[in-house]
């Protein structure tokens, strides 16, 4: 063998020592690639399983979704219909004493409730709101001047700010007038909202002389009623008007007994015929009516001269109407009321 021989046979000795150390390239790259794979398989399944652990496990149905959309929709701070005869005043000049007042009386004949917002003359501010029960009549005082009104009418009430959330408005063309020693009458008849149907009759009427035809009154209940006198020199007793539960000073200046606007309202006085009257703050133009009924103490009296004062607020006053019908003694601070 000759060297060349010899130092081929090396090498061939060294290439196969070496190729069988080592694997092969195509058998770790198919390895690689498998492991791989299964890497991003076990990767996904964990996603996956975070993502099952936390979604939501019971979804609101879109129906229900879509209803608690409309309640959040539906109107807040609606409350039931004020009672027929009360009302709401916007603007306190409504209720000033240096003016002179006259009546107005509404009639709803529609068969719905109805309420009356008297406005400025423009109509751009609400001065006073009345409700108006069907078949009913509502009766208030206003200062002498022009006025606008709006009439709201409907059978679902939310709250004055909205009105009716089923209603309809309407609006008396020409505004009202009130004047002086004068009862302005309307008379609102129809039916249905949608479309309104609604007619209104207009009137002005001149007061007459109240000596209406009516049974003398009758004094009922005896002993006798003490009362002390407060610290400004006034007597006050417990009574009541139709039912109303009042508080009368006791005032034997004034000629019948006087009650608020809101205690006529409430003991149900309907029908009354404007009167001027002397007050402190000078004429005023009032409205007297006669109750069924007046009480205090252990007194009661029936058909009862009432005087209903467009300025006062708090106490009635228990004038001589009633008083006469007793005997009324002082004694120190202590004012004595018996029957005769």
């Amino acid at each position: 063998m000759g060297i060349q021989d010899r130092d081929y046979y090396r090498e061939k000795q060294w290439s196969e020592h070496d190729t069988k150390g080592q694997k092969p390239a195509t058998s770790m790259s198919w390895k690689h690639f498998l492991g791989s794979i299964l890497f991003l398989v076990l990767f996904a399944l964990i996603i996956l399983a975070i993502f099952d652990h936390y979604k939501p496990r019971h979804p609101i149905p879109s129906r229900v979704a879509e209803n608690q959309s409309a309640a959040e929709n539906k109107p807040r701070n609606c409350s039931s219909l004020p009672p027929h005869g009360l009302s709401y005043m916007f603007d306190p000049s409504m209720n000033r004493t240096d003016v002179l007042y006259s009546g107005l009386e509404i009639e709803n004949d529609h068969d719905h409730p109805m309420i009356a917002i008297i406005t400025d003359q423009l109509g751009s501010k609400r001065l006073l709101a009345i409700s108006i029960a069907p078949s009913k009549v509502a009766q208030v005082t206003l200062p002498v001047g022009q006025y606008g009104m709006h009439v709201l009418l409907g059978s679902s009430w939310c709250n004055i700010e909205m009105g009716f959330s089923d209603g309809a408005t309407a609006t008396v063309a020409g505004g009202i007038s009130i004047m002086v020693g004068s009862t302005t009458s309307m008379h609102f008849s129809g039916s249905g909202i949608r479309p309104i149907q609604l007619a209104l009759a207009y009137s002005m009427s001149k007061p007459t002389d109240f000596q209406i035809d009516i049974q003398p009154n009758e004094v009922l209940g005896n002993g006798k009623l003490d009362l002390v006198q407060t610290k400004d020199g006034h007597y006050f007793s417990s009574g009541t008007v139709n039912g109303v539960p009042v508080v009368f000073m006791i005032d034997t200046g004034a000629t019948v007994v006087s009650v608020s606007k809101k205690i006529a309202s409430q003991a149900g006085i309907e029908k009354c015929a404007p009167q001027m009257t002397s007050t402190a703050n000078g004429m005023v133009d009032a409205c007297l009516a006669v109750v069924s009924e007046v009480t205090f103490g252990e007194f009661r009296l029936t058909n009862v001269k009432v005087m209903i004062m467009p300025d006062m607020s708090g106490n009635s006053l228990l004038g001589m109407n009633v008083l006469r019908n007793f005997h009324i003694e002082q004694i120190d601070k202590v004012m004595r009321i018996s029957s005769r």
